[in-house]
């Protein structure tokens, strides 16, 4: 009787031990990217996984783990790198097999909490192999024109920053409105009127809902030659009363107000969206770039256009500031060409927030913020 009951008590508290050990799958997302797919899963503080790579497949196995149900239905992804997936539970491990394309490149790790994201965060990369990657990217024509070279290289190469993307959200309007994707339409909006204007050709740091680190944006610039760079977003704050359109040129110094500084603090952040490398002063690339000789010219130009964005956004909407203000946002330290950032207008604001998802309002803000690029080129 007394082994009985002791076998009893034994398989209860095992039950207990593995009840507090089980993770819950609360969510599953996926962005993908030109340099990669990334997959998120919300998970409970200490979750138990592994990866088994094979020949164009991988499979995950998380232990101990509760699928909800509105999650299983998440998990049918496909893109270019991802073919088909399938799950299988075996005992208290759930396995999640994904067919791919080709052989990529695997990385995984976790994330904590952070005010964006209340779950911690098991994140697995699938990056393309450099043989791939170099197999896709075809050596240009021996017989292309040399007018035609010419042509490209005496445009004006404009770099278009649609602001956040993919695990980074931005800012959340009063109806719950991303600002990621508002930011992108009017990007490429303006690009497309950059791209009709002779002389002049626009390069997006992102095409789709894809996370691009802030440096990263830096170096599309560099890479591009650009002789601009416009980044658009759409701010948000406790008080829906606030409205207005502003522009922030570089402030080496920091913010020079206290708004300021509350937005650079959220719009530098990276780590949180699956960048684990924090970005500090410390960064040697960004200390470089400080310290580029053409800085105060760079400066003097980014004021300028600034303002010639804020004349023309007058004219369609309310301002918030009627002068470029200052700011230390790191994807306006771009070396030695005149960078911007554009907030749009409120996203917090229930009635600017229903402008910004107009087709026609947003059309109306690119134009805006294209015809201050010209202005400033006259």
């Amino acid at each position: 009787m007394y082994r009985l009951v002791g076998l009893l008590l034994s398989l209860f508290f095992l039950n207990s031990a593995l009840a507090k050990e089980r993770t819950t799958l609360y969510d599953f997302r996926f962005w993908s990217s030109p340099e990669r797919t990334r997959i998120v899963i919300d998970v409970d503080q200490g979750v138990r996984f592994s990866i088994n790579q094979q020949q164009n497949q991988f499979t995950l196995g998380i232990r101990n783990a509760k699928l909800l149900k509105d999650t299983y239905k998440k998990l049918f992804f496909t893109d270019q790198r991802i073919k088909k997936t399938r799950v299988k539970r075996d005992d208290t491990t759930y396995q999640f097999k994904f067919k791919l394309h080709g052989q990529y490149q695997i990385k995984s790790y976790t994330l904590k909490p952070n005010d964006k994201y209340r779950h911690h965060r098991l994140v697995v990369d699938l990056y393309d192999q450099k043989n791939q990657t170099t197999k896709a990217v075809k050596k240009p024509k021996k017989s292309l024109r040399k007018d035609s070279v010419s042509k490209q290289r005496s445009s004006r190469i404009i770099l278009i920053d649609a602001g956040h993307g993919g695990e980074d959200p931005g800012a959340i309007g009063y109806k719950h409105s991303k600002e990621k994707h508002i930011t992108l339409s009017i990007a490429k909006k303006l690009a497309n009127k950059i791209n009709r204007t002779q002389g002049m050709k626009a390069v997006l740091t992102r095409r789709g809902d894809y996370y691009v680190g802030l440096t990263q944006r830096i170096r599309i610039a560099q890479a591009n030659q650009a002789s601009l760079f416009v980044s658009i977003h759409a701010d948000a704050v406790n008080s829906r009363r606030a409205k207005g359109a502003s522009v922030y040129i570089l402030s080496e110094r920091g913010g020079s107000t206290k708004f300021a500084r509350r937005l650079e603090k959220s719009q530098n952040t990276a780590d949180q969206f699956g960048v684990k490398q924090k970005l500090n002063s410390k960064d040697q690339y960004l200390n470089k770039i400080l310290w580029d000789l053409s800085r105060k010219d760079r400066d003097t130009q980014s004021q300028k256009l600034g303002a010639k964005i804020l004349q023309q956004m007058q004219k369609i909407g309310h301002l918030h500031k009627k002068k470029p203000q200052k700011a230390g946002f790191v994807v306006l330290k771009t070396p030695a060409i005149p960078s911007v950032l554009v907030e749009t207008a409120f996203i917090s604001n229930p009635e600017e927030e229903k402008r910004l998802n107009s087709n026609k309002e947003q059309d109306k803000i690119a134009n805006a913020i294209y015809q201050g690029i010209l202005n400033y080129y006259k």
